[in-house]
Formats: C-alpha cells, structure tokens, sequence
C-alpha cells in the first residue's frame, strides 16, 4: 500500500470517527430531551392529580352550615388559620379545600423523586397571581413539583370560588 492510499485510508477513518462522534452527541442530545419531557409530564400529572383531589372538596369548612341562607367572604376561615385541623394528617383526611394549605409530601416513580408542596391563599378573581391578607370567596391553590434527582421543577395554580344554591 501506497503513502497515497494510507492517507486516504486514514482520512476515510478520521471522517468515520467525526461522524460517529456527531451521532453520539446527536442521541445523548436527545435522550436528554426526552428525559427532561418525561420528567414534565410527569410533573403536570403529579400537580393535576392533586388539584382534581383538592377541587372535589367544600370551599371551606364554614361552607356546611346550613343555618345561614347567604354565605359572605367573613363567614370563611382567616386566612392566617388555612391548613390542616387537628387530626388531618394528609389528603385522605382532608374536608375543605384550604386544607392543602403547607401541605408538603414526596412522591416516587420508578425514575424520579418528586418533592410536592402545596399552598393556598384567598384571591381577588382580577388579580389570581397576588394572594390577599383577608377573606374573599375565592381561593388559589399553588402546587409545586420538585424533581429532587435533577433540580428541576415547575408551579400549576387552580382557583377555588365559593357558590351556592338558593
């Protein structure tokens, strides 16, 4: 073999090597997408399943009494004492919806560790995003999924307004 066929040969080699070096990149590229999808959907799932959860539940304890025929914003729980009552340790045990409120758990798939935490607070319908410091007749929950394997994370809110039948 000729000093011209071991350059072209070693040429053909060197572009054999780039090109695999390139699909490589190319699949890592893509498993890393694939992964940070499946991470997210997974994630929306987590949160949509605990609003769907939360979102069967009464406005608010005070809800329940039937003794008064129109419910105002001041018939509510201050917003200071939302959350969990003696004895609702988790969300099998819940009875109002501003339960969630601070409710914070982890949840495990067979990939990923999710961090969940949960918030609620009253709002004004025009404004969702900024939380009130008295009581309206609408509530926001703010559930939050960490993936505490790679930092990831991400928030899905959902509003709660009180009605009733007259």
């Amino acid at each position: 073999m000729g000093k011209g066929e071991t350059l072209i040969t070693l040429g053909a080699i060197m572009m054999l090597t780039t090109m695999a070096i390139s699909i490589n990149n190319s699949f890592t590229e893509n498993s890393e997408f694939f992964n940070k999808t499946k991470f997210g959907l997974e994630s929306i799932a987590i949160a949509n399943s605990v609003i769907e959860e939360a979102s069967q539940l009464p406005f608010d304890e005070q809800s329940w009494d039937s003794t008064k025929v129109e419910k105002v914003a001041t018939d509510f729980t201050q917003p200071s004492d939302l959350g969990s009552d003696f004895g609702e340790t988790d969300n099998s045990t819940f009875d109002d919806f501003d339960d969630y409120h601070n409710y914070c758990y982890y949840d495990t798939t067979i990939q990923n560790v999710y961090e969940i935490d949960c918030e609620v607070g009253y709002v004004n319908p025009s404004f969702p995003d900024s939380i009130l410091s008295n009581r309206s007749l609408y509530k926001k929950l703010t559930v939050s999924v960490k993936n505490i394997i790679n930092n990831d994370s991400l928030s899905l809110s959902y509003v709660h307004g009180f009605w009733y039948f007259n």
